[in-house]
């Protein structure tokens, strides 16, 4: 989890331009189904790219004016290879990458 915090801290700072302490920065893990995932969170054509079931990896950070970050990723379970990023600002995508075209 350590290389993405530092990730999640970088682009924060690059894209967004947000400093992170990462003491303040949350993980979580989640199996999920595809029929189980919201459409605003990955649109059903991102889906059909990626394993059912499928491992979202989440970091998430509120900024100092309350909004709340996550950075969610999708990796290949057995060779941790990133497939899909996510990133959701107070419940609304505001970008996303797909890396298993």
């Amino acid at each position: 989890m350590m290389m993405y915090l530092d990730w999640f801290a970088e682009t924060m700072k690059m894209t967004f331009n947000i400093e992170v302490n990462r003491d303040d920065v949350g993980y979580e893990a989640y199996d999920f189904y595809h029929e189980e995932i919201d459409d605003l969170l990955i649109p059903a054509e991102h889906l059909e790219k990626l394993p059912n079931p499928l491992l979202i990896e989440t970091l998430s950070y509120v900024d100092d004016e309350g909004y709340e970050w996550i950075a969610g990723y999708i990796l290949e379970e057995k060779t941790r290879e990133k497939l899909y990023e996510v990133w959701i600002k107070n419940g609304e995508q505001v970008a996303y990458e797909i890396y298993n075209n």
